[in-house]
């Protein structure tokens, strides 16, 4: 059973590095933030800032991966319904960034690591996405080449809504409903209303 004070570490460490990634953050950040010096941090984890990384970021995943499934089974099995579910739970939980993860976050661990990290990533949260679209070309005969990029590329868009969300009134649901009508039907003979 882990302590009180190490599930703060955890969710300090959690929050730290989602905000300012692996390279951003240092171990004496982490202690700053919890009122401890740097070396006793190496108490809770004698792995140092990559073994603290490592951890939080695979319990960030895979509450993701929880969060996504329980959702998705949630919906209808319709394409768009799933999709909105998905984009509901990504919006409800704080910011996921693939793309710092994988150009900056991922290449500053040890190979071991970053390929754990990288199977957790596309098991939590592409996976799931990428389930949806193969299933809806089986069961609503859409023609997808590529659901990997079809998940990667969703999950961006619902991320940006996060982002958007400084930059205009409408609401992140409108927002949602737009970008998946737009994934399913295109920009093309769209009129505005």
């Amino acid at each position: 059973m882990k302590s009180a004070a190490y599930e703060r570490l955890l969710e300090t460490a959690e929050r730290l590095f989602t905000e300012r990634g692996y390279t951003g953050v240092t171990l004496r950040d982490i202690g700053t933030e919890l009122g401890i010096t740097h070396a006793s941090l190496y108490y809770h984890v004698p792995g140092g800032k990559e073994e603290l990384f490592v951890e939080v970021t695979e319990r960030s995943l895979l509450r993701h991966r929880s969060g996504l499934s329980k959702a998705i089974s949630q919906a209808r099995p319709v394409l768009q319904e799933q999709l909105r579910a998905t984009a509901q739970w990504f919006l409800s939980q704080p910011p996921v960034d693939l793309s710092r993860l994988s150009r900056s976050d991922l290449p500053a661990l040890n190979e071991v690591q970053a390929q754990r990290l990288t199977k957790v990533a596309y098991e939590s949260i592409i996976l799931p996405i990428e389930e949806i679209f193969v299933n809806a070309c089986d069961r609503e005969h859409y023609r997808i080449l590529y659901p990997s990029l079809l998940a990667v590329s969703f999950i961006q868009i619902v991320t940006s809504i996060h982002d958007a969300q400084s930059y205009t009134t409408t609401s992140a649901e409108d927002m949602v409903e737009e970008m998946i009508e737009i994934l399913l039907r295109g920009i093309q003979g769209r009129k505005r209303e």
